[in-house]
């Protein structure tokens, strides 16, 4: 992930958006859950009605992502911006919101933004609001207020201003000075004040030093990489302190040609740097990976790692790069286009990097995604990451927009290799422009682009799963209400997967809201109780992706319980744990255990849990104590509801043979009076041992009182108060190194 978040623009453009996936329960319309997201892709998401000249987006850390774009309004370019959130709603409006007016000129330049660590948007672009371009920023919350003003933040006289949030909380702006040939930087606090009383200047020798762009690393400390020279540059890097003084002098990072007008792909771990970038040398062109050290120095060498080391004059062109790492991981990945000598055809290739040696991992000639050719496949838009993973967005020849995950190994990970993700067409005079695509969330991307419809230039945006899916969509069949209102009666649902070359296979579920009901695996639901159910379905092929239908549920009965007895389980000589299952079928169902030496039983047993709800089978136990060992008993599960009483199958169990010892049918314990309050009197007699232990067990076999090691002497009254207790029977237990007694009793009241 990078650092700061930050996206640019410039000739070719790299802007994008990944949002999470996953469709809350709690987001839902009257009759479905569903997200925003269209599945059509031949139709989409409007960013807004309003007609668009560029656009800018950056995610959240909350699963939203921010979009800003120019509104070309008349001969004026408003800034406006939009926030979406993860399941596709604009929350801003349909047009999103007003950012500034400010004259603009009649031309768009070169805007950027990113996202502070409080999820707020900045943005940075340039007006004429003074008669001459001054570089701007505005800061602005998830609920749509200008943290630092209508009017933002002045920065002074200049173009292409490029944000990054700091580690503090602070904002620094890199833009190209109106006077002179430096590039300026400035510090805003969060409350919109300029930290530094005069810009912080970069220049290199007397050549224009222009394009910088801010990445934060740790600390409050940032990064800049810039470009000295006119059209044609080269790279520089530096690092600086959070008061602005360098840390290192300017570093030239490659000796070959760049391009003045365009920004290329940097991301930073801690406080080293990584560049990707691709420049010319001679008349082709070659793409590398930079690492920059915190100390200045640039261990891979001049220029960097080659992307593919194939560089002679005939060689295929190494062209547009994207680079992305995953904190913590071993690698960069890197994703380049690439073509003939000509520039007629083109392919995508992936090379993986280690971050130590800049090694390739994937050999020197890289790994082949998409080989060139007449299709003319072409990355846009940033690299994503899924679990260390690449992700990306490309287009063909005829402008259709595509995405593609790789695995580990640079294979494909999907069914079918790649999905798409528009699938209009365009090109001649109005292609498709400003792809986006980058990380946000662990479940799901969205690419963003401007395309004319037939309309006018607007702004678009598509969600993918990480999965490789469009979407899904519940319905019931033949398209009938969503309606049961017959007891018992059913419903059969269908799911239908997107796109239509993926794995159709769902899991179905029933969510409940105020009523119950089941589904079987192909998806036929059956009523349980009166209310409302959702039918939801998870796609097999990506479970991160579902969708659900609200179904409407009357004319139904209660149900009695369905009760199942278990077998007894940890029996020892004197205890026993009962077990069962019991499904409430949709009322509240209290649970019991009876048992005995019969199957009369004779004895109850309150059961945890006590009361059971839902229409699932849930686990019940109680525990048995002051048993007879060597002894066979009888016991079932039983349950009770509004509907009626259902019991389980009559079980047995037999206690064991007394391990050290046997029941004494000579030692004898008497306790008076019969029922009683909780005090009580204990006599002892038959005794071959004085010193015993005395313990009592509730219904529910819990030990509520001992005494240890108890000198006792024969026929000796001993007082035992338990109050408070609750009314029930209670067992005595006295044992001693080799005798055991029990003896059961009521209390009445126990207060």
């Amino acid at each position: 992930m990078k650092t700061n978040r930050c996206k640019s623009t410039g000739v070719v453009p790299v802007y994008s958006v990944f949002l999470i996936a996953v469709i809350g329960l709690l987001a839902i319309s009257p009759c479905r859950i569903q997200a925003q997201w269209n599945n059509n892709t031949y139709e989409n998401i409007l960013l807004s009605g309003l007609p668009t000249a560029d656009i800018q987006s950056a995610p959240t850390s909350d699963g939203k992502t921010w979009i800003a774009f120019y509104h070309q309004n008349g001969g004026n370019y408003d800034m406006r911006a939009q926030l979406i959130d993860a399941n596709g709603y604009k929350l801003l409006g349909p047009d999103g919101m007003l950012v500034g007016n400010h004259t603009s000129g009649s031309a768009t330049y070169v805007f950027n933004v990113c996202v502070d660590a409080s999820n707020n948007f900045i943005i940075g672009y340039q007006d004429e609001r003074t008669g001459t371009m001054q570089a701007v920023a505005y800061k602005i919350s998830e609920a749509g207020t200008q943290l630092w003003g209508a009017n933002g933040v002045v920065l002074g006289g200049g173009l292409a201003p490029y944000p990054a949030a700091l580690s503090n909380g602070e904002v620094v702006v890199a833009w190209s000075g109106d006077l002179g040939n430096t590039l300026n930087l400035q510090k805003i606090t969060p409350t919109g004040s300029l930290a530094w009383a005069t810009p912080v200047t970069i220049t290199v020798g007397s050549s224009t030093t222009t394009r910088g762009q801010v990445i934060a690393n740790s600390s409050g400390k940032f990064s800049v990489i810039y470009q000295k020279g006119g059209i044609y540059t080269t790279l520089y890097a530096q690092m600086f302190e959070n008061s602005g003084t360098a840390v290192f002098p300017p570093l030239q990072i490659c000796n070959q040609t760049t391009a003045g007008y365009r920004y290329y792909s940097v991301v930073a771990e801690a406080d080293t740097t990584y560049c990707g970038y691709y420049s010319s040398s001679g008349m082709r062109f070659n793409s590398f990976l930079q690492r920059i050290n915190p100390s200045g120095t640039i261990p891979w060498g001049m220029n960097g790692s080659n992307f593919n080391t194939a560089v002679a004059s005939n060689d295929n062109y190494q062209e547009e790069t994207s680079i992305n790492l995953t904190p913590g991981s071993d690698f960069v990945w890197s994703v380049c286009n690439f073509s003939n000598p000509n520039q007629t055809v083109y392919g995508v290739y992936i090379q993986k990097f280690r971050k130590t040696t800049g090694a390739r991992q994937f050999t020197d000639q890289a790994k082949v995604v998409y080989a060139i050719s007449a299709g003319r496949d072409q990355r846009c838009g940033d690299l994503a990451l899924v679990d260390d993973n690449p992700m990306f967005l490309s287009y063909n020849s005829t402008e259709k927009i595509f995405a593609t995950r790789l695995d580990a190994t640079g294979n494909f990970a999907w069914p079918g290799n790649r999905i798409e993700v528009s699938s209009t067409t365009a090109g001649g005079s109005t292609p498709k422009m400003r792809y986006g695509f980058t990380p946000d969330g662990p479940n799901r991307c969205a690419a963003t682009w401007t395309e004319d419809r037939g309309t006018g230039y607007m702004g678009y945006a598509q969600g993918v799963s990480v999965g490789g899916l469009i979407g899904l969509k519940v319905e019931t069949a033949n398209g009938v209400p969503a309606i049961i209102n017959t007891s018992g009666g059913t419903l059969q649902m269908i799911a239908t997967v997107f796109p239509a070359t993926s794995v159709q296979d769902v899991t179905w579920s029933i969510v409940p809201a105020t009523g119950m009901a089941s589904v079987t695996t192909t998806g036929l639901v059956t009523a349980i109780s009166n209310g409302n159910v959702y039918a939801k379905a998870t796609a097999v092929q990506d479970p991160t992706v579902s969708d659900s239908m609200l179904i409407t549920i009357s004319g139904q009965s209660a149900q009695p319980p369905t009760v199942i007895t278990l077998p007894a389980t940890d029996v020892s000589s004197y205890t026993a744990s009962l077990n069962g299952n019991v499904n409430a079928n949709a009322s509240g169902t209290e649970v019991f255990f009876d048992w005995g030496l019969t199957s009369a039983y004779g004895n109850t047993l309150n059961a945890s849990p006590q009361v059971v709800t839902g229409t699932t089978s849930t686990p019940v136990s109680a525990m048995l104590s002051g048993l007879t060992s060597n002894t066979t008993y009888h016991f079932r599960a039983r349950g009770s509801n509004v509907a009626g009483t259902a019991t389980g199958a009559d079980l047995t169990f037999t206690t064991a043979a007394g391990v050290g010892m046997s029941e004494n049918k000579k030692l004898k314990a008497d306790v008076y009076p019969v029922p009683n309050n909780g005090r009580l009197n204990v006599v002892l007699s038959n005794m071959t041992s004085k010193m015993v232990t005395l313990e009592v067990y509730n219904n529910l076999g819990k030990k509520i009182f001992s005494i240890t090691d108890f000198n006792a002497t024969e026929n000796e009254v001993t007082g035992i108060d338990l109050r408070p207790v609750p009314p029930g029977i209670y067992t005595l237990i006295v044992r001693s190194i080799s005798e055991r007694t029990t003896f059961n009793f009521v209390i009445t009241d126990g207060n």
